[in-house]
């Protein structure tokens, strides 16, 4: 356990450094993490070997981020995605095997190594591709979520992948195969009808008592429980482990308390995804890439520009048309993690023998290291051709805005308590359709959603949480919560999220009125001043004989 500790935070330490020094040259910080792990690793420095408790924690890591990926697309968000972005994924995957196959042929590659090859080059990085469209707000942009829906095609593949090389190891046992396969599904159907009866019944009755609801840490458990049982769940039913905390997500993503468990599970997920990240650069070999090196450049320009156009060619195929093709094709233009699963099980069924498999490390690592790259290029390009204003409105099947797209909000309202809903209420009715509420409490919270308001629930701490009602997009923040605390720490963190919003904030007492506005409220409002001046009125008015107004 010492060991296992001290390389961990070898690991953590060397990604911190180099992950800092990318950003400090505006790289993105995977590329660092991936750095770390290949000077740590065994290849070069040998401080860390790796070993089961890594690739664990690597592992997780992995899983949670799909976990929250799947919280922000419910099954209403992904019905959004349309068949035609699920059909181009099925067409990238069988057309980038079939070309990467015939290649291998060429060069004189058995039919099953050559279909593990096409197979690992078909899939692309689920886990960085996100990673990376979360850091540039690219998410919700048309091409972000079509590369999010090819690329869960690409996940599902995986399994139909590896029972394939099953296939081809057992010399054409169908009957083996078949049972594999049929056992596989019917473990598949248990697990999503036991997370269907999980969400629609024990997570209505948990989540809506009072204790869950003054407890922030029992939120915070739940959400693990979650993504770890939906991780072990899916490997007994033979899934790849992320793919099953994917569904878990999707699944809870329709309850009112999808934002607040993201922000809940976002520091644990940051920290395993580093490890995640260092974890592959482990694999990296500097000096046999080095000795290689026309061989490593040639097939990772093949694979990035190959890719870039085989998903290009199935989006257009699919019917999908405009800058956005490009744009998802760039992003989706390297060797995911997952190709890590299928490289290992072709390796002990014998389809690669040991250089072919450095090959698919070395290009794999590479590949993930221009990945920032290719996410920057992609962005910049869906930009230039259909202008910033059409990022996070675009339908991805149709190009047009959804349906149940959210309003477009002027003014966030943090706080729905006696003192928000009168500032609400008292709003011109053009305001209030551009408003949104952010509120902890789920008694208020419902009561927003009654009255026909757009409103998330959530902790207005977090900076998830803030980030996903939209503040960037507003153009004032009020702040109604009593909690001076609370109204200081909030206040804090929208003006580093957004310089320029307007923050209008409520001191409840006046002692705390020059700590909040020295935490960047534009205006403070101070309760006792007021309170003091509307006695002053209603004094004044009984002192002359007049009859005292309704408060």
């Amino acid at each position: 356990m010492h060991g296992a500790l001290v390389e961990i935070l070898i690991l953590l330490a060397s990604a911190l450094a180099l992950g800092m020094l990318a950003e400090r040259f505006r790289q993105s910080a995977i590329l660092g993490y991936l750095a770390a792990g290949t000077l740590v690793g065994p290849n070069v420095l040998a401080w860390v070997d790796g070993g089961e408790r890594i690739d664990l924690l690597a592992e997780l890591g992995a899983s949670l981020l799909l976990f929250t990926i799947g919280l922000e697309f419910s099954f209403a968000r992904l019905k959004q995605l349309g068949g035609r972005v699920l059909a181009a994924g099925a067409l990238q995957v069988v057309l980038t095997i079939v070309a990467g196959a015939a290649l291998a042929a060429v060069f004189g590659l058995s039919f099953g190594t050559a279909f593990a090859l096409g197979s690992i080059l078909a899939l692309s990085s689920t886990a960085v591709v996100a990673r990376l469209l979360v850091e540039s707000r690219a998410l919700d942009s048309t091409h972000g979520r079509q590369a999010i829906g090819v690329l869960l095609v690409q996940d599902i593949a995986v399994v139909p992948i590896v029972l394939a090389l099953a296939f081809g190891r057992s010399g054409g046992d169908l009957a083996a195969i078949g049972a594999a396969a049929l056992s596989t599904l019917l473990y598949a159907a248990i697990l999503v009808a036991g997370f269907l009866l999980f969400v629609r019944v024990v997570v209505p009755f948990g989540l809506g008592h009072n204790a869950m609801s003054r407890n922030r840490d029992l939120p915070v458990v739940f959400a693990l429980v979650c993504a770890l049982g939906s991780v072990i769940g899916a490997e007994l039913a033979g899934l790849p482990p992320a793919l099953g905390a994917f569904v878990a997500g999707v699944l809870l993503g329709g309850s009112r308390y999808a934002t607040q468990i993201r922000a809940d599970v976002a520091p644990l997920y940051t920290l395993l995804l580093t490890v995640f990240f260092a974890a592959i650069g482990l694999a990296g070999d500097p000096t046999w890439a080095y000795e290689n090196a026309p061989l490593v450049l040639a097939t990772l320009a093949a694979v990035v520009v190959g890719k870039t156009v085989l998903a290009a060619g199935a989006l257009r195929i699919a019917g999908l048309t405009g800058a956005s093709v490009l744009a998802t094709a760039a992003t989706i233009a390297q060797i995911g993690e997952f190709s890590f699963v299928v490289a290992e099980s072709a390796r002990s069924d014998g389809f690669l023998d040991e250089q072919l498999f450095r090959l698919v490390v070395t290009v794999t690592v590479a590949s993930l290291a221009l990945a920032p790259l290719m996410v920057a290029v992609a962005n910049r390009v869906a930009q230039a051709r259909v202008g910033p204003a059409s990022i996070n409105t675009s339908n991805v099947a149709t190009n047009t805005t959804p349906p149940h797209a959210p309003r477009a909000t002027s003014l966030l309202l943090v706080g729905f308590g006696p003192a928000g809903r009168e500032m609400y209420t008292s709003l011109a009715a053009e305001l209030r359709e551009r408003t949104r509420v952010l509120e902890s409490n789920p008694q208020h919270h419902a009561l927003a959603r009654s009255l026909g308001v757009e409103a998330d629930l959530g902790d207005a701490r977090r900076r998830e949480v803030l980030e996903h009602a939209g503040i960037s997009a507003a153009r004032v923040i009020v702040i109604a919560v009593s909690d001076p605390t609370v109204v200081a720490t909030v206040t804090a963190l929208a003006r580093t999220i957004a310089p320029e919003i307007t923050i209008v904030a409520r001191a409840r007492y006046h002692i705390a009125e020059s700590e909040i506005a020295a935490e960047g409220a534009t205006h403070v409002v101070d309760e006792e001043l007021l309170v003091g001046r509307a006695l002053a009125a209603q004094a004044t008015t009984a002192a002359n004989g007049g009859e005292p107004t309704a408060a």
